[in-house]
């Protein structure tokens, strides 16, 4: 069993390496350290794809570096930034013109995750790309944007797993699986409008939680929106961290 402390490291590695992987596999993209902050572009137009993670003590001049690069880069972005450390060095990013959004992130972990429960009835979670991708144009990302987010060498990574929700054979919901080491995460878990409080976001999610099994992974992570929240507690997600954000 991993202690606390390792629990909080697991969950943080990960989210830096969810970026990492999105990152590496865009065409426009490019991951900087400086110091002890990631910073990275996708080179998409949209702050949740490019920006900078504080999540180890790092110095006020690291964090402006690191931020004033990625301002340089001409796109959206955000800091994320471990909640303890916000204290110290939150002016530092809201001097470059960045706000405060009002949730503060919760970094929960299930360790070890059960066996998974059986899906809803009419529901059915299935591998791959083409309709993972509809499902996101259909939810309002510009078609352009999903395809180089979600290119066909992120869908054939080892160390990642599209998966989609089918309600009746119809493409309604997804979720990520993502490996770093032996920690897997559950990333963009979503759910078309037409389809909801059908238990489809929690399918899709204990879908991701089954890949980190599979891949032999005994704790699983996520960062949860305010939305989210009920539902992964209920799943046995438990919060270890807490981040917040900068746009």
């Amino acid at each position: 069993m991993r202690s606390e402390a390792e629990l909080v490291s697991a969950a943080n590695l990960n989210y830096v390496g969810s970026f990492r992987k999105l990152s590496q596999h865009s065409a426009k993209g490019e991951i900087r350290e400086v110091g002890r902050v990631t910073a990275f572009t996708t080179g998409a137009p949209l702050s949740l794809f490019n920006g900078c993670l504080v999540l180890e003590p790092a110095t006020e001049a690291e964090v402006d570096a690191a931020v004033m690069w990625v301002s340089s880069l001409g796109f959206p972005y955000c800091v994320w930034m471990e909640e303890e450390l916000s204290t110290r060095l939150g002016d530092v990013v809201l001097a470059r013109g960045l706000e405060r959004h009002p949730w503060v992130e919760p970094g929960m972990v299930l360790h070890p995750p059960p066996e998974p429960p059986a899906l809803p009835p009419g529901v059915t979670i299935v591998p791959g790309l083409a309709e993972h991708l509809g499902v996101l144009i259909e939810g309002g990302m510009p078609a352009d944007i999903a395809h180089s987010l979600f290119p066909p060498s992120l869908a054939n990574d080892p160390d990642v797993l599209l998966l989609t929700a089918r309600i009746a054979g119809r493409p309604v919901g997804t979720s990520v699986a993502l490996r770093t080491g032996d920690v897997a995460g559950v990333y963009a878990v979503g759910t078309l409008p037409v389809a909801r409080r059908r238990g489809v976001g929690t399918a899709a999610s204990w879908a991701a939680v089954a890949a980190g099994r599979a891949w032999g992974c005994e704790t699983i992570v996520l960062q949860s929106s305010e939305m989210g929240l009920s539902v992964y507690s209920s799943m046995g997600f438990r919060t270890v961290v807490r981040y917040v954000t900068f746009t």
